[in-house]
């Protein structure tokens, strides 16, 4: 869906805002001022500040995310596709911003539990989605040969990707979450393929 410039202003401004203030300290106004606009265009386009937060996570999302996840006909396309993705999951993990937006996002979803429901959807169900079609594909095509569902696998992938990296950096114990991309990445797709055959 094609924004207006309004639109891109109000999700550039929301962004900038929760970030620097929390979700609960921005309000309307404050919004409308920084993305000079008026409450009203805000709410032609988003039916609340839950809502926009909403967008917004989505629109983080969107830096990550492929549309489409890569076919797979082999255990070698398996083995490029399960490390293209752990790569760019990891490298987007590691950003600064990333960090924050997840603690936002988990301190609000405490307190809007629609939040957390809308962001899960749009983040974690999304990506788990994408890799299950990918490991039904190599399930049907023998690359993969476990009686295992592909969502199960989907999950167990995530955990091997993500480890505790991510859980450290939000609560200050490391500034970089995974030091080592390559080598995270490597154990996590020669763990999952000896574990599924």
């Amino acid at each position: 869906m094609t924004q207006n410039p309004s639109q891109t202003r109000i999700l550039a401004a929301a962004r900038s805002l929760f970030f620097k203030h929390g979700f609960e300290k921005v309000s309307t106004d404050m919004l409308a001022r920084e993305a000079a606009v008026s409450k009203a265009t805000i709410y032609r386009y988003y039916q609340n500040m839950t809502d926009l937060l909403g967008c917004v996570a989505t629109a983080e999302v969107c830096r990550f995310r492929d549309a489409n996840p890569p076919a797979v006909t082999s255990r070698a396309e398996l083995h490029a596709g399960l490390t293209a993705f752990g790569t760019r999951l990891l490298t987007f993990l590691n950003d600064p911003e990333t960090v924050a937006f997840a603690c936002l996002i988990h301190e609000e979803a405490r307190h809007a539990p629609d939040m957390g429901v809308t962001f899960y959807d749009a983040a974690f169900q999304q990506t788990l989605d994408d890799l299950a079609r990918m490991f039904d594909q190599a399930k049907d095509c023998g690359a993969l040969k476990t009686e295992f569902a592909p969502q199960e696998i989907a999950e167990d992938f995530i955990a091997l990707l993500e480890g505790q990296g991510l859980k450290r950096a939000q609560l200050g114990l490391s500034g970089l979450p995974y030091p080592d991309v390559p080598g995270k990445v490597n154990r996590a797709v020669t763990t999952l393929l000896r574990a599924h055959g």
